[in-house]
């Protein structure tokens, strides 16, 4: 099977983008025996849903997970919660903003992942990488991302999910102010330590073919197998 990573384009301010060159970094490796395919996606509101909805089809992914950089953010940050809300003062690419509209008019207000990021957290800080839990993805395109992704890794019962990542250190470098950063090579070592432990516990995270609640959550007493 496959695990499917979203990264983003450059946008405003920031030429540089260390999701795009996380996942550019491991695209093609394997992971658990699971292929790593990498997707950049473009920082325009009305192309990213097509595209993730599309490569999900296609691929039917075990698990996708997107990284974004959050300018500002000094650890990595596994996020727990989309919401289904665009707003931005800022434009994408494309120079398009929206105040609040929905992400999908017939979904959930909000969508956790199905991905144990409390203990992803632990783990992360274990191995000498800081490590936060985020209950805010923001209301940019990272959120809108996360939401599509989730949403349509339930359809496959499958496992979806976003972190966001810091800026990196030879780009912050030329930043004329202050800011926090980590190295491409730690963030990377994370992502890919993410993948690892996530994939290492699917059986126990992932709810049964037979699911009857249909919430996908993790330690649903109904549906989840259990990995003993």
């Amino acid at each position: 099977m496959t695990v499917l990573l979203f990264g983003f384009e450059p946008f405003l301010e920031y030429k540089e983008n260390p999701s795009q060159l996380i996942v550019e970094a491991l695209n093609g490796s394997t992971i658990l025996k699971e292929e790593v395919k990498g997707v950049i996606l473009p920082v325009e509101y009305e192309k990213i849903e097509d595209l993730i909805v599309t490569k999900i089809r296609e691929m039917k992914p075990i698990l996708t997970l997107g990284i974004g950089v959050a300018p500002g953010r000094a650890k990595i940050t596994p996020e727990k919660i989309a919401i289904n809300y665009k707003y931005s003062r800022e434009g994408d690419n494309a120079g398009k903003k929206y105040k609040g509209e929905k992400i999908d008019p017939l979904g959930q207000d909000g969508i956790f992942t199905n991905i144990p990021v409390e203990d992803l957290v632990d783990l992360l800080n274990e191995n000498g990488i800081p490590a936060e839990l985020s209950l805010s993805a923001g209301s940019y395109l990272c959120n809108n991302a996360m939401y599509i992704i989730i949403r349509e890794a339930r359809k496959y019962n499958s496992l979806g999910g976003f972190i966001h990542v810091p800026l990196h250190e030879s780009y912050a470098a030329r930043i004329q102010r202050p800011i926090p950063s980590m190295s491409l090579d730690t963030m990377i070592r994370g992502i890919r330590l993410s993948m690892e432990f996530i994939l290492t516990n699917k059986k126990r995270i992932l709810p049964s073919p037979s699911c009857r609640c249909k919430q996908f959550t993790v330690n649903c007493e109904v549906c989840v197998i259990f990995d003993y």
